[in-house]
């Protein structure tokens, strides 16, 4: 018979750009009819991360792997899985994880990719905390990594100003205990509104009939006002669906809630909405934009090392992106 283990997270890492953009380069740079004022005062964001010359989201991935490993003090040559989350790959093949695991210069175990878009850091570690839940893995690599910007219309206002680059990773580990580390994790997805964020291939274009191809088919496109509303609906239940999820565990509630970076007004109505504390809200959206799979991990990692979280503490992880996909996860320190 398998043993259930529990799922500790012992290492957190992540990796962003040098280059800082803040608001006001796309209005003297890029020419665009916006200003600091009219970003922030509709998205929260100041600034994002842009990847340089040489800059991949496998390198930015790898590098956030590195600090995972050591914070969670491990050599690569311990990993047994690899699973990253991104829709910006380097190739369309091989994967992002087999290009990690090479660089990390980990032994031959399994490394795959997943592809959720923003919730694709909690969809990877759902599967990298079954790994581990069964002993089919002692110590498992979970990585978001994301080039968005890579992929956008920088004469689109309304998207290009969202998105940032950057990758965030975590260490999980087998242990007996199974009060700690990963809890519970929902994973949702609504196939129909897939046209509301999208990122079109550039390896293997299937342009839409009609006076569709007249679009542009190489840059990611958002609904914005659908996208607020579904974003705002699926947080609120996240919530709600974590406050049942406490009790049932014999939890108090979330110590910190980590939401996907996207949208300052979107958080705001959510809290508003559930009545959640905003003080136990953990936000780096103005610094660095939507990162998308890498926003959760990222913010995550940020949250440990300045003391917003600490050992001990219950964290409610929610993200929701393209597919549509929402998710959300509650991780004991």
């Amino acid at each position: 018979m398998t043993q259930i283990l529990g799922v500790a997270l012992t290492g957190t890492g992540s990796c962003l750009p040098s280059r800082v953009v803040p608001n006001d380069e796309f209005a003297e740079a890029l020419n665009l009819d916006t200003s600091d004022e009219w970003i922030r005062t509709r998205t929260g964001i100041r600034a994002r991360r842009f990847a340089g010359l040489g800059e991949t989201s496998a390198t930015l991935g790898t590098n956030a792997a590195q600090n995972a490993l050591a914070a969670a003090r491990l050599d690569p040559t311990e990993i047994d899985l690899i699973v990253c989350a991104t829709v910006t790959p380097d190739l369309m093949c091989p994967a992002n994880a087999c290009l990690i695991q090479t660089a990390l210069g980990c032994r031959h175990i399994p490394a795959f990719d997943i592809s959720a878009a923003c919730s694709g850091f909690l969809y990877a570690l759902s599967v990298g905390s079954q790994f581990v839940r069964t002993g089919a893995a002692k110590q498992a690599l979970v990585i978001g990594t994301e080039v968005l910007t890579r992929a956008m219309d920088l004469t689109d206002r309304n998207s290009c100003i969202l998105f940032g680059d950057g990758a965030g990773a975590v260490v999980l580990s087998a242990t007996p205990v199974l009060n700690v580390g990963v809890r519970v994790i929902h994973l949702y997805s609504d196939g129909s509104r897939q046209e509301l964020i999208q990122v079109p291939s550039r390896v293997t274009p299937n342009p839409p009939p009609g006076p569709a191809m007249l679009q542009r088919l190489d840059y990611l496109r958002v609904s914005g006002r659908e996208v607020f509303r579904f974003a705002v609906t699926r947080m609120v239940e996240l919530i709600q669906q974590a406050e049942i999820d406490c009790r049932e565990l014999g939890l108090n509630g979330p110590d910190v809630l980590i939401p996907h970076q996207v949208n300052q007004r979107i958080i705001d109505s959510a809290l508003e909405l559930t009545g959640f504390p905003k003080e136990k809200v953990m936000v780096n959206l103005d610094r660095y934009g939507n990162t998308s799979a890498a926003s959760v991990p990222i913010a995550l990692d940020e949250a440990l090392k300045t003391g917003r979280c600490k050992p001990g503490d219950t964290v409610l992880l929610v993200a929701f992106g393209g597919g549509l996909t929402w998710s959300s996860a509650i991780v004991t320190l």
